[in-house]
């Protein structure tokens, strides 16, 4: 009986010590954490990502998605990530800039002239750069997804030169260099919650946002916004961020299948920001919204008078890492 129940106890020690590798009937949990809801199209293409890992480890990695925030904030999940006790996580640049500070270049206004442009330095050298910070903190950047440029809407009039921001009271992010720039064009920068942005706008505690044409539309910003100008001062980005400790947990093979499963979030991504941008923009126009186009001499004109603050930030971040980043899209320009 002693001998027996000695066998069960080594056994079962043997069992503990494969239970955290990928061979045999061995799975693996990888929960990960998003801000949007589930009508989104970053949970859309988070599900293609949860499929093809699946599918390709043979069900060894159990993806596992929480929408809305069900694992807690960003900030609060990249804790989470740091524990493993939850794995993946899809915050913007401005909560990683919390982390490593170069992620705050990707905040700067102005900065990427076009979306194929912003694509291809982030995609390039520059790009995988910036992921590469990310490993001393204990994380592994696999990629970027796109959520478009960000326009401006208010409820006082069209905007389609520079001398109309002049007074308007307009909701932005926290971000120190978005408070700047919007100083900088005459306007009146006044931070606050999403949560609380619908109710001051239909109130008049603020005139205007700042929000990519889909984010207008799903929350139905437009319905107190009258006005709308494609001013596409700032490209919005989320960063595919896995736990260190996790990915060096996984075989190459592995590793690699997590590469190739964010690289078809991000095609995805890029893909569903294009045409339901145009799509929520086209429905907005149907509802009554007056969309202005603004010139290329008005965007240069918007252009030029926030180009001191974005060198004065990008400065601060890093001038060398800055001035990498100009140069690569001074180059595909």
């Amino acid at each position: 009986m002693k001998k027996t129940l000695t066998s069960i106890i080594v056994s079962m020690a043997l069992f503990g010590l494969t239970g955290c590798g990928e061979s045999g009937d061995d799975v693996k949990v990888m929960k990960v954490g998003i801000g949007v809801p589930e009508s989104h199209f970053e949970f859309k293409a988070m599900k293609s990502f949860e499929a093809f890992v699946e599918e390709q480890t043979q069900g060894k990695l159990d993806v596992q998605i929480y929408a809305s925030n069900q694992l807690g904030n960003d900030q609060e999940v990249l804790e989470s990530i740091k524990l493993n006790t939850v794995q993946m996580n899809l915050p913007a640049p401005a909560v990683m800039g919390n982390i490593v500070k170069e992620f705050n270049i990707l905040e700067l206004p102005f900065i990427f002239p076009t979306e194929d442009i912003a694509n291809q330095v982030v995609d390039g050298q520059w790009g995988k750069d910036l992921l590469g910070k990310l490993e001393n903190a204990g994380y592994v950047g696999l990629g970027y997804g796109n959520f478009g440029f960000r326009h401006v809407t208010n409820s006082i009039k069209p905007i389609t030169q520079l001398s109309d921001f002049e007074g308007l009271k307009l909701r932005t992010m926290q971000n120190r260099s978005h408070l700047d720039a919007f100083r900088a064009l005459g306007s009146n920068p006044t931070p606050m919650p999403f949560s609380e942005l619908f109710s001051s706008l239909q109130l008049g505690t603020v005139d205007g946002q700042e929000n990519p044409f889909t984010n207008i539309y799903s929350q139905r910003l437009f319905e107190v916004q009258p006005y709308a100008s494609d001013t596409g001062h700032v490209y919005s980005w989320v960063v595919f961020v896995v736990g260190k400790k996790f990915y060096d947990g996984l075989t190459p093979e592995y590793q690699k299948i997590l590469q190739q499963g964010a690289d078809i979030v991000k095609e995805e991504m890029r893909s569903a920001v294009r045409i339901q941008d145009e799509e929520s923009l086209q429905k907005m126009i149907e509802a009554g919204v007056e969309f202005h186009q603004l010139t290329d001499a008005a965007k240069e004109e918007i252009r030029e008078a926030v180009a001191p603050v974005v060198k004065k930030h990008g400065d601060q971040i890093d001038p060398a890492f800055f001035s990498e980043l100009q140069k690569e899209v001074n180059k595909l320009s």
